[in-house]
């Protein structure tokens, strides 16, 4: 029973230390501004100036993809972005852009404006 709960002690730490070191890193990585949209399931985030949150959801994905410029698809989304509603400015950080149309980011941090 005492290794059960040391273990456990140890697992919350590492889970601690790791969401920390993600803070951390979130700071010193790349950031940018957008509107967040929810599109059959997948989060992306739109930096275009010519964003209009009603076209977005009547256009099919294809179309919404091409029509727009600076699209991000977020993977990895942090809890504290859940509660969005679509067409809300957010800033996110990043660390790495995975290369795909439209570009995948893993999201270390986000913000509502």
């Amino acid at each position: 029973m005492k290794r059960l709960m040391l273990l456990f002690l140890i697992l919350c730490a590492i889970i601690i230390l790791a969401d920390l070191v993600n803070k951390i890193g979130a700071e010193e990585g790349m950031s940018v501004e957008g509107h967040i949209l929810n599109k059959e399931g997948v989060l992306y985030l739109i930096t275009d100036e010519d964003f209009d949150i009603k076209t977005a959801k009547e256009q099919s994905n294809q179309e919404f993809i091409r029509n727009y410029e600076g699209i991000y698809r977020l993977d990895s989304v942090p809890f504290s972005l859940s509660p969005y509603k679509d067409g809300q400015k957010v800033k996110i950080w990043f660390g790495e852009v995975l290369e795909s149309h439209p570009a995948k980011v893993n999201v270390l941090k986000a913000e509502r404006k």
